[in-house]
């Protein structure tokens, strides 16, 4: 049985994305740590609101394009995965707004 030599470009290549992905995990790590940091500090809800929500869509924008390779895939793909997220996202406030709570009519329920 031979064995598979990988050359040594191949090589560099790997070993650079390999700590591609553990730089990334770090970042994301601390993200995470700010994120909790922020919860307990006395800021307006809205200000923390707001920022939790910045983080949460880098941090998923990071783990999209690095972890599940688009980084490195076609650019057409990662426009297709955003289309599609796009369109939930859509989807979902669309749905929040049509079954509001001010929109629903209360006579019934008294």
């Amino acid at each position: 049985m031979s064995e598979a030599v990988l050359d040594p470009k191949t090589l560099a290549v790997e070993t650079e994305r390999y700590h591609h992905f553990i730089t990334l995990a770090l970042w994301l790590a601390a993200i995470t740590g700010v994120e909790i940091v922020l919860i307990f500090l006395p800021v307006a809800p809205v200000v923390i609101l707001t920022v939790l929500s910045l983080l949460s869509a880098i941090k998923f924008f990071a783990v999209i394009l690095w972890f599940m390779h688009l980084i490195y895939d076609a650019r057409l793909l990662f426009w297709l995965f955003f289309a599609g997220l796009a369109l939930a996202f859509a989807t979902f406030a669309a749905m929040i707004i049509l079954f509001s709570v001010d929109r629903i009519d209360t006579k019934w329920f008294a």
